[in-house]
């Protein structure tokens, strides 16, 4: 047998060394035990290797040399040897451990097995139906749609003349009436325009007034000639002549006149321009947006240049909703609506539909129409822009079967339609089955009948969202219809008492 300092170093005991025993790592190496002259005993290594751990043996120092290593491995006495009695009782005791690692691997599976079976095959509960009564009562039919708060009334200040802003009389989100000054430009240069408008007004009136006594002198000619010509003291020619210098006259007065209107017109505009010059409020509101500053140049051209922007008074403004086409049927000008804002959460604001706009709106494939709606703000809580969540109210159905909605979107899972009580622990997801969708007007809901739900059809009419109204022959108020199911005992239920779902219940 070779050890692992020199695998090359036969080991043999001095006891018998004639007797040759074989290990199986290396058969061709004799080892010789004396205590047992019997023919040749063969050994697994690693049951000599158990049998070497138990006994003493010699160690290999460091400083001896593979020579001194040999002699230290024969230099063994016989009372160090092991006997054959020892031998066979170690290879005993070691069969005999296995037997435990055995017994431990046979438990651990049958446990993983145990396991795994009460996971893979689900356990059966019992079902605990949950069911409401239908009932007669109201329904409130509404259409809801989304839209923003607007003045009734916006109105863009601008300027019609060009020049530099003098004074600014009002801030932003300040009050104005009618006729409020609001700003006013540099007028210097108007007032200096005016002065030489109404200088060539004055030139003008003189003019007329020339050419009316031009008029008068050629009249008075022209008769004293037509005169003398009657009588023949005069040729005809200066007849002509008189005649002429009347007409000349005439024109003259003509132009004169229009050179006075002319002059009077360029005097009334740049009066205008000087009034212009003076920024006033168009309405009783509310100011805004305030876009200019004292000193800033303002040049009108071709579009106004915007200084303000007003709204009417907001004690009145109007909601603009869109309205989806599927419910544009049902909203009519008139209708009462309520309506709320983030900045108001826990209040709710009344409106009126006022009118409902003919044109459609075309927003990503989606046709909407635009309702507006008639809001009162005497608190002034609501400010323009604010987006509203509204909900019109389009009508309502007063003392009609009812049911709720949820009764309609249940179904059962199929084995308990099949007549079995109970239901595998995780039954949603081989039994449980989307309820069908039937025809329109046509709904399902289902009554326990001998501990088995059982579909009844059903005629629906019109909802609000929680209760839907039926008509049914077999079926009235005070019959109970299922919403959902639990499993486990009742005190393991989730939900509030009297409905709901339950852990594993119907579809929401």
């Amino acid at each position: 047998m070779s050890f692992a300092a020199n695998p090359d170093v036969p080991v043999s005991f001095a006891a018998n060394p004639d007797v040759p025993v074989s290990f199986a790592a290396n058969p061709d190496v004799p080892v010789s035990f004396a205590a047992n002259p019997n023919p040749w005993i063969k050994l697994d290594p690693t049951k000599y290797l158990r049998i070497q751990r138990t006994f003493s043996r010699p160690t290999l120092r460091r400083r001896d040399s593979p020579t001194d290593a040999h002699l230290n491995r024969t230099a063994m006495t016989e009372q160090e040897l092991p006997t054959v009695e020892e031998i066979e009782e170690l290879l005993h005791r070691s069969k005999r451990g296995r037997w435990p690692l055995f017994v431990g691997a046979v438990v651990g599976l049958a446990a993983v097995s145990a396991v795994i079976y009460f996971v893979a095959v689900p356990a059966e509960e019992e079902i605990h139906w949950i069911s409401e009564a239908i009932d007669q009562g109201d329904i409130v039919l509404t259409a809801t749609a989304t839209g923003t708060l607007q003045p009734r009334r916006t109105v863009t200040i601008g300027a019609e003349i060009s020049g530099r802003i003098e004074t600014v009389e009002v801030e932003k989100n300040e009050s104005v009436e009618l006729g409020q000054v609001l700003a006013t430009f540099d007028t210097t240069v108007l007032e200096g325009s005016l002065a030489l408008v109404q200088a060539s007004l004055a030139s003008s009136r003189a003019s007329l007034r020339r050419a009316e006594v031009n008029l008068t002198e050629a009249r008075t000619e022209e008769e004293r000639t037509r005169t003398l010509v009657d009588r023949d003291v005069a040729p005809r020619a200066e007849l002509e002549v008189a005649e002429a210098r009347r007409i000349r006259a005439e024109a003259d007065l003509d132009q004169a006149r229009a050179d006075l209107q002319r002059a009077q017109a360029q005097v009334s505009d740049v009066r205008t321009q000087l009034n212009q010059a003076v920024i006033t409020s168009p309405i009783d509101g509310v100011i805004l947006q305030r876009n200019i500053e004292p000193g800033m140049t303002v040049a009108s051209s071709l579009q106004a240049p915007e200084l303000f922007v007003a709204a009417e008074d907001l004690s009145r403004m109007r909601l603009e909703v869109w309205v989806d086409e599927a419910d544009v049927g049902l909203v009519q000008p008139g209708q009462e609506a309520t309506f709320e804002v983030s900045a108001w959460p826990r209040r709710r604001f009344d409106a009126t539909v006022e009118t409902l706009d003919l044109a459609p709106t075309q927003t990503d494939n989606v046709v909407t129409y635009v309702a507006v709606l008639t809001v009162e703000n005497d608190e002034l809580l609501l400010r323009p822009g604010m987006t509203a969540e509204t909900t019109i109210v389009t009508g309502e159905l007063t003392d009609v079967v009812r049911v709720s909605n949820r009764a309609l979107r249940f179904s059962p899972p199929e084995e308990a339609e099949s007549g079995s009580a109970l239901i595998p622990q995780f039954g949603r997801g081989r039994g449980w089955r989307r309820p069908s969708a039937g025809p329109q007007g046509v709904g399902t809901v289902h009554v326990l009948r001998d501990g088995v739900p059982t579909p009844i059809r059903v005629e629906t009419g019109r909802t609000d969202g929680r209760f839907t109204s039926i008509e049914s022959d077999e079926i009235g108020p005070g019959d109970e219809v299922l919403v959902g199911f639990s499993e486990g005992p009742p005190e393991e239920r989730e939900g509030p008492p009297g409905g709901g779902q339950g852990r594993r219940g119907g579809p929401s």
